[in-house]
């Protein structure tokens, strides 16, 4: 047995294994691809140590990114003379 969210009901779904329609066994991380008792569609559950770290790692890529353009429009901001 499975314990899933539903990504479209929002909702904590416990399903059974013969709901599994397929795994796939990636380098960082396995997926596995469920079939949702309360909406019907195959959901694609990812799940592993680097699956998480190459995730964090996007995720904290992706913050400094915006760091370094809310620095850059506050830099033109200043430099056009906008007040802040």
């Amino acid at each position: 047995m499975l314990l899933i969210t539903c990504p479209v009901t929002r909702t904590d779904e416990l399903v059974a294994d013969r709901r599994i329609r397929s795994i796939a066994n990636h380098p960082t991380h396995v997926a596995l691809h469920v079939e949702c008792p309360q909406c019907g569609a195959v959901h694609v559950y990812r799940t592993g140590r680097r699956w998480e770290q190459a995730r964090t790692r996007v995720a904290d890529r992706a913050a400094a990114q915006s760091a370094v353009d809310a620095a850059v429009v506050t830099a033109r901001a200043a430099r056009v003379g906008i007040p802040a």
